[in-house]
């Protein structure tokens, strides 16, 4: 086995222990892991060592095609991350950050089809654990989507200063929005767990991790607009009708996704 793709495994590792310990605290209500920052450590000295060993392989600086770039984009990330979350301790940076990594490196073709072995009597299992994670993604991505409409409703309502009875009925808009926010904070870390594993799957089963097909382009999109929508009520306090439009927008981007429009 290469060095390389040996310490680009335990990148990977630590990188994946980092996302689910920066999740759960914030999922429980808890204040983020400390042990997140010293993970993302470890993956990025191990990501270091990787780059060295490709480069020592090749014999050449290993940032000649588009993959080596985004594993250098990846590893500059966790970097900038890292030395931010020292100077200033931002919670935000946790689950939004690793995540990205995770999702830039498994789709940008940068991994090789074995990283990740998968043997033919696992693929089966594989591939409905997937389709399991998607399920569940999309259920609490549907329940912000609702809360979401259900704001845009009773504010557009509520400005009329005429609104109809029916609108009396719905939750508050605080609870509206305190919905949204709940059901977000579990379909994005089950999205990037999705987008991951489909990856896996895809590289197993077809020998390649990513074919960016417009359905599979759609999936990325509406993911990356959820990670703006979390960062910015996460980390800059958004709440209302902007969060609500872009949490529309994305459950509209995975509906047409799974609906496989081309």
């Amino acid at each position: 086995m290469h060095w390389s793709l040996l310490l680009l495994r335990i990148a990977l590792a630590f990188y994946c222990l980092g996302f689910v310990a920066s999740f759960v605290p914030v999922l429980a209500r808890m204040k983020t892991g400390r042990f997140t920052p010293w993970l993302a450590l470890a993956g990025w000295l191990a990501h270091s060592g990787a780059l060295v060993a490709l480069g020592t392989e090749l014999k050449r600086c290993p940032l000649a095609t588009v993959p080596e770039v985004l594993s250098a984009v990846a590893w500059c990330a966790v970097l900038v991350y890292l030395g931010v979350f020292w100077l200033y301790p931002l919670e935000v940076l946790h689950v939004v950050i690793l995540p990205l990594v995770l999702v830039v490196m498994f789709v940008s073709g940068l991994l090789p089809e074995d990283l990740i072995p998968v043997s033919a009597s696992l693929q089966p299992s594989l591939l409905r654990f997937h389709l399991t994670v998607i399920i569940f993604a999309m259920a609490a991505l549907s329940i912000s989507f609702a809360a979401s409409v259900a704001y845009i409703l009773l504010d557009r309502a509520l400005k009329s200063k005429r609104p109809s009875r029916f609108f009396f009925r719905l939750p508050s808009l605080e609870s509206c929005d305190s919905v949204g926010q709940v059901s977000l904070l579990w379909a994005f870390p089950l999205m990037t767990l999705g987008i991951i594993t489909g990856a896996i799957v895809s590289a197993s089963l077809y020998h390649r991790a990513w074919a960016w097909e417009p359905k599979e382009t759609l999936a990325v999109v509406a993911w990356l607009i959820l990670a703006v929508v979390l960062a910015a009520r996460l980390g800059w306090g958004w709440r209302g009708r902007k969060a609500a439009l872009l949490t529309i927008t994305a459950f509209c981007a995975v509906l047409l996704r799974i609906l496989g429009v081309y």
